[in-house]
């Protein structure tokens, strides 16, 4: 075997390893009452809670890349005993890489897209196979569940972006959540796309191709565009075109993680 074959071969999606179906691994969830979207500087980690904030799933557990490290929190607050399903959009560093750095997170059962993996990715996809945490997502078929939805978007299956895991949901208080990962909105696939109370921005804020045409409408006025990015990361996000769509498309009240003339940095949690 080449050099080559051999890296392509330790790069195949590892077939799922948890003895249990998604819905199964995520059915016993109930009393979602806060969407907490983390500050992790130029990432994505999200964590829907209880009401007492406990996590009861984490979506994406990313931290800033080495060239944007600069962007990442001067301290993390995460209880190493809570080991809550991880639903990951897609395998970009910058949605997983906090599971090398709090290891009790490859504990928990991954629910992951099938994709193409890079070496990094693929070393994380052994390791969670191989304890038994592996879940691996339809492409096809939607997960529905008591409150909301997952499903695969329906970009290209090259686009790890486009083709993510997103999820469709509602808190006890009736308010409803998208979270997208880095897909374009045009590529979402959930079974009813009704308006949104409280909606993820799209890869940290940054352009995408379908532009304001497919941007999801803001279900009240007292809902809210969460953006996830570090200040001064290398990609400039968010992209001043991409807020002003989301401005147009009806999202007037947008809240960042990252320090903004309106106030610092920190963690963002809603309703």
């Amino acid at each position: 075997m080449t050099v080559a074959s051999a890296v392509i071969a330790a790069c195949v999606m590892p077939p799922s390893s948890a003895k249990q179906s998604v819905g199964a691994a995520l059915g016993s969830i109930f009393g979602i009452a806060l969407l907490r979207v983390r500050d992790v500087g130029q990432a994505s980690f999200s964590s829907l809670c209880d009401k007492s904030g406990k996590a009861l799933l984490h979506y994406d557990v990313g931290f800033p890349i080495s060239f944007n490290g600069h962007t990442s929190p001067k301290s993390f607050d995460l209880d190493v005993d809570e080991k809550p399903p991880v639903v990951l959009s897609h395998w970009d560093w910058d949605h997983l890489h906090a599971a090398f750095l709090h290891p009790h997170l490859m504990e928990c059962i991954w629910i992951v897209p099938d994709q193409k993996l890079g070496p990094g990715a693929a070393h994380l996809a052994r390791i969670l196979a191989a304890k038994g945490n592996l879940l691996v997502h339809s492409v096809s078929s939607p997960t529905i569940l008591a409150w909301g939805e997952i499903a695969q978007a329906a970009g290209p299956l090259a686009s790890a972006n486009d083709a993510g895991l997103t999820i469709s949901l509602a808190v006890s208080s009736g308010h409803t959540v998208l979270l997208t990962g880095d897909a374009d909105y045009a590529f979402l696939s959930h079974t009813a796309q009704a308006p949104v109370d409280f909606l993820v921005a799209t890869h940290h804020g940054a352009r995408f191709a379908s532009g304001g045409t497919a941007i999801p409408s803001p279900g009240s006025a007292a809902g809210a565009l969460l953006l996830s990015y570090g200040k001064r990361n290398v990609y400039r996000h968010p992209h001043a075109d991409a807020l002003r769509n989301h401005r147009n498309a009806g999202w007037i009240n947008q809240l960042s993680t990252a320090h903004t003339s309106t106030g610092p940095r920190g963690d963002r949690t809603v309703p």
